[in-house]
């Protein structure tokens, strides 16, 4: 059975409508918090921010073993094994987890400066119950319960924001580390009741050790992606001023509430993929419709490209002026919507369980890794600060989404000229969004207003994309589709259209 793009599409809109609806109440937000908190406070807020990121990403892989197989069980009519893989992987990693909390608690103790110390033991709390909750919301997204899931992170996204906008003014920074806490709590109690997952403490020593000796490798594979992105904030905040570290903080965290939209489409395309992949009757065959979501995502991270571009500049310039230095930085990192959005399609295949080559995957984000710190280090040393960290970390980004595709490339084809024209398909809109480089930054210099700027880049972009996608990319954003498209969109949303199903 083919993937159905429409269905793929109508799933991952539930959670970008509440990612729209986070972003609608967190953009003010944020935007609010930057008034009052200068740039040393927010690079405060990202220093201690690298402690949770890293807590998380530091793990024996219980649960991402264990969550790849889940699918598969379920897609084969297994469903008593899965749930006892379910309730195993939790219940080990449950007791895992509590080292990591202990670190940072700990941790706390070699810090003299008081935002540091007690911001590190808001921070283990938040750890604790954040990780505790996330069996719930992982689980029934796991298990298809999109609705549900859904619900729960807008649940998240609304109770988060309410708490910082009500507390920063008086609680300054802590304000930023205390919202996760109350959300988690909120979130718990919506997970007990509407989306049970029928856990049970259930240890088994030996299908431990099992999920672990495959977790460890897809966990440091993972725990190197996310190195390979917080590489560039944790050399700038070794090596440059915090103030530095906060417009790198503040343009990136633009770039990851954009980069929610195609992850959203990869997060519920990953459980759909792995249970089709159990039921196909080849690889090849489970796969064939991955080259199609991908040159979809390409398109779409490509057009969000410079229109990210054009909102930031707007949101910096006419409202949080004091952050008008990050605008370079933002220009160059904004490539990474494009690149991050079209590598997890590659990543995916690999380290899914019936292909199984989540080392090479490892390998791949370990050399790229490795090439970023030591180009990070030298463009500092040389003078080109946090611009030239943002354009290192393009980069190697861009050249591990190639090299994954290679590596992916006789798992998703029949032959090498199938490949050769899929790489041409998917790396051609990016290079359509190359010159916005050039023309934002010359508009720049010359428009006489934001508005003027505005007008100009908007004009282009439409021009542009209209000619590329019009003549090139027809086959894959039809009219026909379309309409199927916002069919099921109004469908979703309760309309009373009918939404016409079929499989792209």
């Amino acid at each position: 059975m083919a993937i159905s793009i429409i269905n793929l599409a109508k799933n991952s809109l539930k959670f970008t409508s509440v990612q729209l609806i986070s972003a609608f109440i967190a953009v003010p937000v944020s935007i609010y918090v930057a008034t009052i908190l200068v740039p040393e406070e927010y690079g405060t807020y990202g220093f201690l921010g690298l402690w949770s990121m890293y807590a998380t990403l530091i793990t024996l892989g219980l649960l991402t073993a264990g969550y790849r197989e889940i699918p598969v069980l379920l897609g084969k009519g297994e469903d008593k094994q899965a749930l006892r893989i379910q309730n195993i992987t939790i219940t080990s990693d449950m007791l895992y987890s509590i080292l990591p909390f202990v670190v940072i608690l700990g941790a706390s103790f070699f810090f003299s400066e008081p935002i540091l110390k007690f911001g590190l033991i808001v921070i283990a709390v938040a750890y604790g119950i954040n990780h505790f909750v996330g069996y719930w919301s992982g689980i029934n997204f796991l298990r298809q319960n999109f609705t549900v899931a859904a619900k729960g992170r807008l649940i998240a996204a609304i109770a988060s924001p309410i708490v910082i906008a009500a507390s920063v003014y008086w609680l300054k920074v802590y304000a930023l580390l205390v919202a996760p806490i109350f959300a988690a709590v909120v979130l718990g109690i919506y997970y007990w009741r509407k989306g049970p997952i029928n856990f049970r403490f259930t240890f088994d020593w030996k299908e431990t050790v099992r999920l672990v000796k495959i977790g460890v490798v897809l966990q440091a594979g993972i725990l190197v992606f996310w190195s390979f992105r917080l590489a560039d904030r944790t050399i700038i905040a070794s090596t440059l001023p915090l103030d530095q570290l906060g417009l790198y903080t503040f343009a990136i965290g633009f770039i990851m509430m954009v980069l929610v939209i195609p992850t959203n489409v990869t997060n519920v395309l990953q459980p759909i993929l792995y249970q089709e992949l159990g039921r196909a009757s080849s690889i090849l065959e489970g796969l064939k419709d991955t080259r199609r979501i991908a040159v979809y995502l390409a398109i779409g991270g490509a057009v969000l490209i410079p229109i990210s571009q054009l909102a930031f500049y707007l949101v910096v310039s006419l409202i949080t002026t004091k952050y008008i230095d990050s605008i370079p930085i933002f220009y160059v990192l904004s490539y990474n919507i494009y690149l991050a959005s079209v590598m997890a399609v590659a990543t995916l295949i690999l380290v899914s369980r019936v292909v199984n080559k989540q080392k090479v995957s490892l390998a791949v984000h370990t050399v790229g890794l490795a090439l970023n710190i030591i180009f990070d280090l030298l463009v500092v040393k040389l003078g080109y600060g946090v611009v030239g960290i943002a354009w290192v970390t393009i980069c190697t980004q861009g050249l591990v989404t190639f090299t994954l595709y290679y590596m992916a490339k006789s798992y998703m084809f029949g032959n090498i000229k199938e490949y050769f024209r899929f790489q041409i398909i998917i790396w051609a809109p990016f290079l359509v969004t190359i010159p916005f480089y050039f023309i934002h930054n010359y508009l720049n210099l010359i428009a006489s207003n934001v508005w003027t700027f505005a007008g100009i880049s908007l004009v282009a972009q439409v021009i542009l994309w209209s000619l590329v996608i019009g003549i090139f990319y027809r086959a894959y954003i039809s009219i026909n589709d379309i309409k199927v498209v916002m069919q099921e969109i109004n469908t979703a949303i309760g309309g009373k259209l009918p939404g016409r199903r079929e499989d792209l």
